[in-house]
């Protein structure tokens, strides 16, 4: 089977970090819980999507995507574990949505945690959404526009946020280190240590 994996709230905390650099940069105070929508243009003042986008990715993506924090303590041992448990059986890719600058400071990101995992690919600006789907069988995701373009002989995971909870999925975990309770990838020498 071919698992994809995304960065942006699976491996990487992007929206922590942004509201940050975006507050040093413009004197504010904007908090993560005053965000209602993904679409930050929306609570971000840029005047159009382009200008947003030169900042994101051409002014401040190793501020930004570089040194983002990972989402949780332990998500890159986990995400370690279960590529060392699951990698003969299948192809796992760590797919991102890159562009300009952001390509190297993503690759940065995953190197600073540790990242065991042989596969990345990125996709430019919202060709993610169309090309993804041609490279795995199943993605673990909690970006919105992908659980909601699944097409019905795919598999998704999704990582729950407050972003995406009325979206539908195949499967729902609160984070990566929870992969481990969905049927087809406990470990079946885990469940003997706890047996014995």
């Amino acid at each position: 089977m071919r698992i994809g994996i995304t960065v942006n709230g699976v491996l990487r905390d992007t929206l922590h970090k942004i509201i940050k650099v975006y507050n040093l940069y413009n004197e504010t105070d904007l908090k993560v819980d005053d965000i209602e929508t993904t679409n930050l243009l929306e609570h971000l003042d840029f005047e159009t999507e382009e200008e947003f986008f030169d900042w994101l990715y051409v002014e401040c993506p190793m501020e930004i995507f570089g040194n983002s924090p990972s989402t949780s303590d332990n998500v890159f041992n986990e995400l370690n574990k279960f590529y060392k448990d699951f990698r003969d059986e299948h192809k796992i890719t760590i797919y991102s949505e890159e562009i300009e600058k952001s390509k190297a400071a993503t690759l940065f990101f995953l190197a600073k945690y540790g990242c065991l995992v042989d596969n990345i690919s990125f996709f430019g600006l919202k060709s993610i959404y169309t090309d993804l789907w041609d490279d795995v069988d199943l993605l673990i995701t909690s970006d919105i526009t992908l659980l909601e373009t699944k097409p019905k002989d795919k598999t998704t995971i999704k990582i729950e946020t407050k972003f995406n909870d009325e979206v539908d999925s195949d499967f729902t975990i609160d984070g990566l280190p929870s992969i481990f309770e969905i049927e087809m990838f406990k470990n079946e020498n885990e469940e003997e240590k706890i047996t014995e």
